[in-house]
């Protein structure tokens, strides 16, 4: 397969798609905040990769990604999210992943890559375990790491590639089951052999190249000519950038603060798709050109793009190419005189969004700065259509009439959103503290800003929910307006009556339903054509005694614990080549690892806990069991039982763990030793 680069037009606007891509990987500017973005709902250990450029040249047939809770593969394009326990298979189009980090994974074509975790808590130490599995094909990775933690590994079928902060290397899984390296940057270390009890380890610099064949010997190689125009592909991409990459947007120094996600995308996509703006009470936003011209007519957030299933939530695909920060990483806010302008903000959601649903219709629109005043005894006109609410203005969405500024918001007048009042980022406090001061001391300017009537939501019927162009499906407000005010009529009921489940769970529903409806037979023809690779060499594990305690993935609890039984990922085998600390100390214990790309965890089925549970718990395996150790600092005692090499018993909760009594205080790493400890090597 050719990368044919050179030889294709390279449109100015192609390469705009992916002017960020580079940037985020060369730049590290020390002004960027070192901490990254948490979730809106708190939670701090879910990360999300997104892909980030497929050429338009070569080939015909996207990318498409596995995806547990979907029957079919999802079309991959422009912005669509990924998470741990997505496969990308690519055809006859390669396409490139990023991470928030600033990680840049390409693929070529005819690969198989998973994403197994990111930046999983390990079990024994404060590691965090970034796990890539390269089924088949070929990858060109450069690696920026997360935090110092971070153990980021490319695991093949006989390989565990460690890779040091900054690395560039290229990788290829043969038909034949071997694996081809060449480190094109840093430092990568190799964990290689047939068993754990014959494992070795190499560490390759830059410019090696080398094979690990399939009798797990180790080659050096001069070169790769098999892989030439693989290489030559990502030269022309890296060159392309550094042209693009003369003189960076300057940044106002607020914008500079936030997290690294937020900064990159501020130097290399605001000034070629909108301009910074100050507001008096928001202070810097960012204005998108699209408020003046847009292809598509006028422009609003969450028009233009789709939504897509991960992690148990819709997650929306934005079609604009500077879409997943901006959409992802702070909301939008309309303002009369300005238009649309996003506040660049500290916390991650699938999509700033308020949804409803009204007489058999879905409606959503932006968050706004404004759905927080309910935390200070108000609440936003618009949280949904405000005629509709008992008490509301008697306006239905259509009639063309403005709603006149507010003099005075009380509680009374105004009903918050259905359950969805979503916790203020610390990004967002002093705004939000700020407006309703405001409104304390009747400042009209902020009264009128809040009266001002936005763009009307985006309306779609049920089954249009997982459309692929959703701007296409749009219904005017107008037409449901018509409809309400008939229904209302034949019922005498003027009310707005809402059922007890809320809409954004409703629509996550009958997205399912439409994605996975599906004829008869057509579940079996996906199962049929999707090739199913072992990507790791797995080794029975050593103590069948207790694996045989194992019964349909689940694990039977004992000791009295109060925690309710968890349920684990079914394995009949271990893997060994794994740059994991946990498999040492699991290997002392006659217990076996395993990874849970659901809840992004590592996972002792043995002792019946996951590395979530044992963080919240403050439990950490060691050789002499699994222990409580006290917050750095802290006071009382910290004894838990542990589970010990040749114990039946599997522990569940601290303050039901039987067997000795051991204590640890701090945070302190285990130190592990050969093979599977040097993942404590730091960046």
């Amino acid at each position: 397969m050719l990368y044919n680069i050179r030889g294709a037009k390279m449109k100015r606007i192609k390469l705009l798609l992916i002017i960020g891509v580079l940037g985020l990987w060369l730049w590290q500017p020390a002004l960027a905040a070192n901490k990254h973005y948490t979730l809106v709902n708190g939670e701090r250990d879910f990360y999300y990769g997104f892909i980030s450029y497929i050429p338009e040249e070569p080939g015909t047939r996207a990318p498409e990604i596995i995806r547990a809770g979907l029957v079919q593969p999802e079309a991959g394009r422009l912005n669509f999210p990924l998470g741990p326990g997505d496969l990308i298979i690519t055809y006859d189009k390669p396409c490139e992943i990023q991470f928030d980090s600033g990680t840049i994974i390409r693929l070529g074509t005819d690969t198989r890559l998973k994403i197994e975790t990111i930046m999983a808590q390990s079990l024994s130490s404060d590691d965090q375990l970034s796990n890539l599995l390269l089924e088949k094909g070929q990858v060109y990775l450069m690696y920026t790491a997360y935090n110092s933690w971070e153990i980021f590994q490319l695991l093949t079928p006989n390989t565990a590639l460690k890779m040091k902060n900054k690395t560039v290397l290229m990788a290829r899984v043969t038909d034949g089951g071997e694996t081809w390296l060449t480190v094109v940057g840093g430092k990568a270390s190799l964990l290689y052999g047939p068993s754990s009890a014959e494992l070795k380890s190499f560490s390759a610099k830059k410019g090696t190249s080398l094979i690990i064949d399939s009798r797990h010997q180790v080659q050096v190689r001069g070169s790769f000519p098999e892989l030439a125009d693989f290489e030559t592909w990502n030269a022309d991409l890296n060159k392309h950038f550094l042209d693009l990459h003369q003189g960076l947007t300057p940044l106002p120094k607020p914008i500079q603060k936030l997290p690294p996600a937020v900064f990159y995308f501020a130097q290399f996509y605001s000034n070629q798709y909108g301009e910074w703006v100050w507001d008096d009470y928001l202070g810097y936003v960012w204005r998108p050109f699209y408020n003046d011209y847009y292809p598509w007519g006028n422009w609003s957030p969450y028009y233009y793009g789709n939504w897509t299933y991960l992690n148990g939530q819709l997650f929306w695909v934005p079609a604009e190419p500077w879409g997943w920060v901006p959409y992802h990483l702070g909301i939008w806010q309309w303002d009369k005189k300005k238009g649309w302008v996003w506040i660049p903000g500290s916390a991650f959601a699938p999509a700033w969004a308020v949804w409803d649903f009204y007489f058999g219709y879905y409606t959503w629109r932006p968050w706004f700065l404004y759905d927080w005043l309910y935390y200070y005894g108000y609440s936003y006109p618009y949280g949904y259509w405000d005629a509709y609410y008992t008490g509301g203005s008697g306006i239905l969405p259509g009639d063309g009439l403005d709603q006149p500024a507010l003099r005075k918001i009380t509680k009374d007048q105004l009903k918050k959103p259905q359950s969805q009042n979503a916790p203020i980022p610390d990004s967002y406090k002093r705004m939000v503290a700020g407006l309703a001061k405001a409104i304390d001391r009747g400042d009209q300017e902020v009264l009128k800003r809040i009266s001002a009537r936005p763009p009307e939501p985006m309306v779609v019927k049920p089954e249009d929910i997982s459309a692929p162009n959703l701007a296409s499906r749009k219904i005017a407000v107008s037409e449901v307006a018509g409809k309400i005010k008939q229904t209302q009529a034949e019922t005498g009921r003027t009310g707005l009556v809402r059922g007890t489940v809320p809409a954004w769970n409703r629509a996550v529903f009958h997205f399912l339903e439409n994605k996975n409806r599906t004829e008869a037979g057509s579940v079996a023809d996906s199962e049929s054509r999707v090739t199913r690779i072992t990507p790791v060499e797995k080794q029975q594990p050593g103590r069948p005694d207790q694996a045989a305690q194992m019964k349909s993935g689940a694990e039977t609890v004992t000791g009295g614990s109060s925690r309710p039984t968890t349920r684990f990922p079914a394995s009949s085998s271990v893997r060994f080549r794994d740059w994991n600390p946990d498999l040492r100390t699991a290997r002392q214990l006659g217990i076996r690892i395993v990874y849970d790309s659901s809840r992004n965890a590592v996972v002792s089925p043995e002792l019946g806990i996951t590395s979530r549970e044992a963080r919240q718990e403050r439990l950490r395996i060691t050789p002499q069991g699994l222990v409580q150790y006290a917050p750095a600092g802290g006071s009382g005692p910290a004894a838990s039982g542990s589970y010990s090499s040749g114990s039946s018993t599997s522990s569940a909760s601290a303050a039901s763990r039987t067997g000795s009594v051991s204590r640890s205080s701090g945070s302190e790493r285990s130190s592990g030793g050969k093979a599977a400890s040097s993942g404590n090597e730091k960046h």
